[in-house]
């Protein structure tokens, strides 16, 4: 009867799919899978395959060992991901956490991850969105790798402008400042002999990376060893 009333739709064009289906099969192909050569530390495509480093990872900071994007952010991905943010679409994250264990998952396996956290957002735009749509892909990949994510560990204390309406040297200094560690949260964690040695970040989008650095440094700080993300799409960007 739910099904019936609220039909499942594909997260790319929104058109009703199969129970149990996340996209049509329209959609299936063609999508926007990032190909190899990879920059090893971000994780973007690079033009060639003697090339380690992307042109951002060159030239700026990057504390966290190594990102696993899914798709270039491009169309359309973009489009999904717009609906997914800002029209209430929560229902596209089934696709997205699904995607991502898919390409990654095994890997994930191995690198002994003891916690996975995903970008907060500040309370005033989760009280006008009614979810933070980091949380929503983050927690179907804690459950498939049977380890805890936690929720209230990073916050997002200043309510900063959107990344995608500020340039590259704008968005990393919207950042500074912007996140914060909640030391109860931390302590609980420590007395509960919980070990967040490693950490698997989760975001929609990375563009210029400056809010997974940000958040790296902070869990760096904060005493984990080693710090990784994942996310939907990455910013094309300069190779």
């Amino acid at each position: 009867m739910i099904d019936a009333l609220f039909p499942p739709r594909c997260a790319i064009c929104d058109e009703v799919v199969e129970v149990g289906e996340t996209i049509c099969e329209n959609c299936k192909n063609g999508l926007p899978y990032l190909s190899q050569p990879f920059c090893l530390k971000c994780g973007k495509e690079v033009e060639l395959e003697e090339q380690e480093y992307c042109k951002d990872c060159r030239t700026r900071e990057r504390t966290f060992v190594r990102g696993y994007p899914v798709f270039s952010y491009i169309p359309p991905i973009v489009d999904s991901l717009m609906a997914y943010k800002y029209n209430g679409r929560q229902e596209y994250a089934i696709f997205y956490s699904d995607e991502i264990i898919k390409r990654f998952g095994n890997e994930f396996k191995t690198l002994a991850i003891d916690a996975v956290i995903p970008v907060p957002i500040h309370n005033k735009k989760y009280t006008t969105r009614g979810y933070n749509q980091a949380e929503l892909i983050a927690t179907p990949i804690a459950h498939w790798l049977g380890i805890p994510v936690i929720t209230d560990l990073l916050s997002r204390d200043i309510d900063t402008l959107p990344q995608k309406e500020l340039s590259r040297g704008e968005r990393e200094k919207n950042m500074k400042g912007s996140f914060g560690i909640n030391e109860e949260a931390l302590k609980d964690i420590i007395s509960e002999g919980g070990r967040l040695r490693t950490v698997l970040l989760v975001d929609d989008i990375y563009t210029t990376g400056a809010t997974i650095q940000a958040c790296t440094e902070l869990l760096l700080g904060s005493g984990s060893e080693r710090v990784y993300y994942t996310s939907v799409a990455i910013g094309k960007g300069v190779s």
